[in-house]
């Protein structure tokens, strides 16, 4: 089925893909989508946040018209430097010169899970490298100081798309309730060490009424920032799973710290 691409000026293209977890029907359909999607725009490469989808997934269509379907990729080796004409969908009418590795090795799955490895390089570098930038939440805007960035806003102004690349919203209002959790946890590790100081019995028990103040207030900001996040993802992006597996296993993660901060802080801080 072909998607509605994200354009400039949707901050959408910001948000920085989840790895692929599950390689099942929801995957192998996501795949068909992009292939119909890269039919219908005659272009040969996609990165999946670029029909709203945040997951680590890109096509390209290699020489030999054969798709190439990379997923969860990373570079692990690369040389040379190459500068090279580029134009991207999402931001429409725009080339600019771009200065990337000439070439460089790859490791990535395919759609079945598997592990695969791959040496790219001629016209596939810059390509595969820029549809990688999209995975971690960029483009090549981002290889532009501020002076650079307002001049391709003004050019695009000029056409008729008037934007900013002043900030992109990665989901980043949920990272308020992690902010204060990290805060709160930080202050109850502190208290750990107050034993060393032969500190007085109500100041101790000061410490420890923190601390499980602490770590209530850090277990209910985790809920907020996981129930939170998954509804604003839900109402911005074509996803119905790819980010909640990111946010519930980080949720997770820092309940875990506050379980283990507390009874540490049960046996060396609680003077009882």
């Amino acid at each position: 089925m072909i998607k509605d691409l994200v354009v400039y000026p949707d901050k959408r293209i910001g948000i920085v893909s989840s790895d692929v977890r599950a390689f099942d029907e929801e995957l192998f359909e996501l795949l068909e989508d992009m292939k119909d999607t890269m039919n219908e725009h005659k272009v040969d490469g996609l990165s999946a946040i670029q029909i709203a989808v945040p997951a680590s997934v890109i096509i390209i269509r290699k020489n030999d018209g054969e798709y190439l379907e990379i997923i969860n990729p990373r570079i692990i080796n690369h040389s040379g430097k190459i500068t090279t004409a580029e134009t991207t969908l999402y931001l429409p009418n725009i080339i600019k010169d771009i200065s990337r590795y000439e070439s460089f090795t790859m490791v990535y799955q395919d759609r079945y899970g598997n592990d695969k490895s791959m040496f790219v390089d001629g016209d596939l570098s810059p390509l595969i490298q820029r549809k990688i930038d999209y995975i971690y939440g960029s483009s090549f805007i981002h290889k532009f100081n501020p002076e650079g960035r307002k001049d391709i806003e003004n050019e695009l102004a000029g056409k008729g798309s008037k934007g900013s690349f002043e900030s992109y919203d990665n989901l980043s209002r949920g990272e308020y309730f992690t902010s204060m959790a990290s805060k709160l946890l930080f202050f109850e590790f502190l208290t750990l060490f107050a034993p060393i100081f032969n500190p007085s019995i109500d100041t101790l028990n000061n410490f420890y009424m923190y601390d499980k103040i602490a770590s209530i207030l850090s277990i209910l900001l985790v809920i907020i920032y996981f129930a939170y996040s998954k509804y604003e993802a839900m109402s911005k992006i074509s996803c119905t799973g790819c980010q909640i597996v990111s946010f519930a296993s980080r949720s997770i993660k820092y309940i875990l710290i506050t379980i283990i901060l507390f009874v540490a802080s049960y046996y060396i801080v609680n003077p009882n």
